[in-house]
């Protein structure tokens, strides 16, 4: 078994069945962890043992619908980034968590910073994993997203790719990632299911449809500027800011937020997830 955790359950939100994955003390200071877009809950594989050993945190890992071992979609339900927030707020309802941290990677970050502006009382501080806020559009890119995302939908489905082992598959992800295959197996194992065929993916081939419409830039200041909760953004000196330059100018938008670099590619935290870990910690005790 290459994923470890502590504890594995079930919520069912908005009838949807998410997997639920735990480490550390179950009745300690609750982190939820949230995933990035076609990852899972093992994303946080390496952090959690670092950031539960020797102390008093319970770090909660869900897995959103169509990702991971979660249940996907009806197949007459579409999915959308920005629904996103209701996993979020359902799960801290039914685990009445208190005011709890998020810690989150590229998706899992871009919609814990929309769900603090949105509910700025509810969350006690952030860490933002190689992201700050979601990906946008402008007013005129509206069109152009709206008949992409329609023609995707009208799109034949490809076969399906089976695998003969995990290793195979771990290859194979490996080709569009900056991880090597022996980091990313956990990743892997959590995101594959096995028939008879072999190994194949778990995530839902609709994840990778378009939203139907993306935030603009005037929104997604609009939300940061909501929130109140102290943030750390953790960079990748390889990651998205090379891709996406405009994410600096959001540092601007929040009211308590601080910025550290560390060398590496977009998964920094699975990869260097020592020099993660510290800075994390660092963080977290400055409010404890």
């Amino acid at each position: 078994m290459h994923f470890k955790f502590d504890r594995e359950y079930q919520l069912q939100i908005n009838r949807n069945k998410i997997n639920v994955i735990e480490w550390g003390n179950p009745e300690g200071i609750p982190v939820l962890c949230l995933h990035g877009w076609l990852d899972n809950a093992a994303t946080f594989h390496y952090l959690a043992p670092l950031l539960t050993e020797d102390s008093d945190y319970r770090l909660i890992a869900i897995e959103f619908p169509g990702h991971g071992q979660s249940e996907h979609l009806h197949p007459a339900a579409d999915y959308q980034f920005i629904s996103g927030i209701s996993m979020i707020d359902g799960v801290i309802e039914i685990l009445k968590l208190d005011k709890p941290k998020l810690l989150a990677h590229s998706m899992g970050a871009a919609l814990s910073v929309i769900y603090a502006g949105v509910f700025p009382h509810k969350i006690d501080s952030i860490v933002s994993l190689d992201a700050l806020g979601a990906l946008v559009s402008t007013p005129e890119g509206t069109v152009r997203q709206l008949a992409k995302a329609l023609e995707q939908r009208k799109a034949k489905r490809r076969k399906k790719r089976y695998f003969k082992d995990l290793e195979s598959a771990a290859r194979a992800r490996a080709q569009v990632s900056e991880l090597p295959v022996d980091v990313l197996l956990p990743l892997i194992e959590r995101g594959v299911t096995l028939c008879e065929e072999g190994y194949q993916w778990s995530s839902d081939a609709r994840l990778k449809h378009l939203s139907w419409l993306r935030l603009t830039e005037p929104q997604m200041e609009a939300i940061m500027k909501e929130v109140i909760c102290p943030v750390l953004v953790v960079m990748a000196t390889d990651g998205l800011s090379k891709e996406y330059p405009a994410i600096e100018e959001r540092f601007n938008y929040l009211k308590q937020v601080e910025r550290v670099e560390i060398a590496g590619g977009h998964h920094l935290h699975m990869q260097f997830a020592d020099q993660v870990a510290e800075k994390i910690t660092e963080f977290w005790s400055k409010y404890a």
